[in-house]
């Protein structure tokens, strides 16, 4: 039976564009069509001039919503400007509902739908004022309490628009244009209006742009870069709104204003297509202090030039007090400056301490490959990094997933190229600022060093190893020639010379066979002594019985514990890993019986490709989380670390411990990581 799944209703990337671009191209054509209307309307009667806000938001913000849809056509902060749209459609049909109130003989067809919609067309205001700095760039709040007051910003938005729509009220276009549909018994409803309204502007947007001003201070790289657009275009608008205020009553009024509210979709459309176009931090740093020193430097000129006398400007006394606050401004903006740059832009001033911090991660690492394990772990951990690897002659890794931008710094030491240091990009494709790539260039210097100094360590240890095994392939072969020349002549000479004593005696020379024995106990301690460095050139058991009978032996005699061997194939060991082998297994059984309590003990031997691996497992107690590295424990690292291998000790599931030792049978150096699978 064939299964049959339901079509994709939703609209592709492509047809949500599509929509988006018709929705800005209809606001500008319902402004356009707004404006003409009304110079229509003008001409014929006597009206109070279009509000250019609601054009300039209806058009121009809708055009910054077609921008951002390009780029991310799901994106929610996109359909917020392109609701927008809707103050453009308003104005339109009110300049119709004005043209039938002030210039038709009689109502124009349609026109108390017309009417109906200039009571509440405006309510796009009480949505994108406060969502906007909430919402951008990604179109998410950050935080329950942030998402909390998206949800309270559009349940209030939406019942203020509801409310307009049925309360008796007067058109804001024209006073002679009422509500069609308002009853008087809900003129309460006027206060709900004005209690949400209230929430939405004054409340919700200082809010939000607080929460603006907490993100950018704590993001990094494009998004901090993004979210400063935003602010730069708000700031915009602050000081356009002001310089309108301030020149009430002169004919740039609404110039000033218009310009300001072209601050917000402007700064988003920069932060969406060319969030690097310069130094977006300069240009708002700037800003914010040059707007600080204008509002406190103006405020107190104003305050004095009001209470002295307004003709002290025209005066020598008030030229001289213009001077004075000039100096006054300048030593003000660069206090504020500094102020500025220390609050608004922590990460400078905490660059260096970053470094520090990062640099000294590596200081309580035993050697220089731990110390660069530790220093690549900090670098990701700092920065927020996805991914970060050092690749060269000694390579680390911090962990990560590879993003699909990876960064790649050169690393060198001492003139010499060292390796490369791939750093992943974060979410978004987002790079590093110019403090990030001072950090970066320190710590990649700090790399460079340690993995230089691990490749001499590494070099050292390699050497070591392949002294200690060709050291032990030397003993095995003097004991051998010890064992089976040296020793078997002494005692075949003791023999001799002992038979020789018996024949001066018979011989009546007692004085030369007391001679003869005496030559002959000194060849025997010989003997004796032949054997002790035999002995202790390497352990006997191994060249008498292999490795597999003397780990067999080890664990045959451990009384109440049961022990058992499994050996693979060990034939042709270099004697240095026999010997560790051996040796450290040794150590391993005697803590068994020492300090884990155990009723059972496995000794298993396996050898792949160019390792050796022995493991000893025991039911007992098992380890502290925190061991204490007594004598044995430190014997056995020292003793891998001879030939290159190591040494791990693991809990065993259900209960005790696991010693496993990695050896290198031709003397390259074997690392814990590239131990583990």
């Amino acid at each position: 039976m064939a299964v049959r799944t339901a079509p994709d209703r939703r609209l592709s990337d492509a047809q949500v564009r599509a929509l988006g671009y018709a929705v800005a191209a209809l606001a500008v054509l319902a402004a356009t069509g707004a404006v003409v209307v009304h110079r229509m309307i003008e001409a014929r009667a006597d009206v109070d001039p279009l509000y250019l806000g609601n054009i300039v938001v209806g058009a121009g913000w809708p055009l910054a919503g077609a921008v951002v849809v390009r780029a991310a056509p799901r994106n929610a902060c996109a359909w917020l400007l392109l609701a927008t749209s809707s103050l453009a459609v308003y104005e339109l049909l009110s300049q119709y509902s004005l043209w039938s109130a002030r210039v038709a003989d009689q109502p124009l067809p349609g026109a108390a739908v017309t009417d109906w919609v200039s009571m509440f067309g405006f309510g796009a205001y009480f949505y994108v004022l406060p969502l906007l700095p909430l919402l951008f760039p990604d179109g998410r709040a950050v935080g329950r309490a942030w998402r909390r007051l998206v949800r309270a910003v559009i349940v209030l938005a939406t019942l203020a628009v509801i409310a307009r729509m049925l309360a008796p009220e007067h058109s804001d276009t024209d006073v002679s244009i009422e509500n069609p549909i308002g009853i008087p018994a809900l003129a309460f409803l006027n206060w709900v209006v004005l209690v949400c309204s209230y929430f939405c502007i004054v409340v919700a947007t200082p809010a939000a742009v607080v929460n603006l001003v907490q993100r950018t201070r704590r993001s990094v790289g494009v998004e901090r870069a993004q979210l400063q657009w935003l602010m730069l275009g708000g700031i915009w608008l602050v000081v356009g709104i002001a310089a309108s205020q301030l020149t009430r009553g002169l004919e740039a009024t609404d110039l000033f204003f218009t310009i300001g509210l072209i601050g917000p979709p402007l700064g988003v459309v920069v932060a969406t297509m060319r969030h690097r176009l310069f130094d977006v931090e300069f240009a708002l740093s700037r800003t914010l202090v040059l707007v600080a020193v204008i509002a406190v430097v103006g405020g107190v000129w104003a305050a004095v030039v009001l209470a002295m006398s307004p003709d002290l400007t025209d005066s020598r006394p008030g030229i001289l007090l213009v001077a004075a606050f000039g100096v006054a401004a300048v030593v003000t903006r660069d206090m504020l400056q500094r102020r500025v740059d220390r609050w608004w832009f922590p990460h400078r001033r905490a660059s260096a301490a970053l470094a520090r911090r990062i640099l000294t991660a590596a200081g309580s690492a035993s050697d220089p490959q731990e110390a660069l394990n530790l220093l690549l772990t900090a670098l990701r951990r700092e920065l927020g990094l996805p991914y970060v690897a050092f690749i060269g002659a000694f390579s680390g890794r911090a962990g990560g997933v590879t993003t699909d931008k990876v960064e790649v710094l050169d690393v060198s030491a001492l003139g010499r190229d060292i390796g490369v240091l791939e750093l992943g990009h974060r979410r978004g494709g987002s790079g590093f600022s110019a403090q990030e790539r001072d950090v970066l260039q320190q710590v990649a210097a700090h790399i460079g060093v340690l993995a230089y100094a691990a490749a001499l360590v590494g070099d050292v240890a390699e050497s070591r190893s392949r002294i200690v095994l060709a050291r032990e392939e030397e003993r095995r072969r003097l004991r051998n020639d010890l064992h089976d020349g040296v020793g078997p002549n002494l005692a075949g000479i003791a023999l001799e010379l002992d038979a020789l004593s018996g024949q001066l005696d018979q011989a009546g020379a007692p004085a030369l066979a007391s001679a003869a024995r005496q030559v002959r106990d000194r060849a025997r301690d010989s003997v004796r002594e032949v054997r002790a460095v035999s002995h202790g050139l390497r352990p006997p058991i191994l060249d008498q019985v292999g490795l597999a009978g003397a780990l067999q032996q080890l664990v045959g005699g451990l009384g109440t514990i049961d022990g058992s061997v499994r050996v693979g194939d060990v034939t042709g060991l270099p004697a240095g890993a026999e010997v560790a082998a051996y040796v450290i297994a040794a150590e391993a059984v005697t803590n068994v019986v020492r300090h884990s309590a155990a009723s059972r003990v496995q000794v298993e031997v396996d050898r792949a490709d160019a390792e050796l691996t022995v493991r000893v497992t025991d039911n007992g107690r098992g380890m502290p989380s925190q061991p204490r590295a007594g004598v044995g424990l430190t014997s056995m690292r020292e003793r891998a670390a001879e030939v290159g291998g190591w040494v791990e000790h693991l809990s065993t599931p259900g209960g005790g411990t696991t010693v496993r030792v990695v050896l290198p049978l031709d003397g390259t150096i074997r690392t814990h990581e590239e131990g583990v699978t």
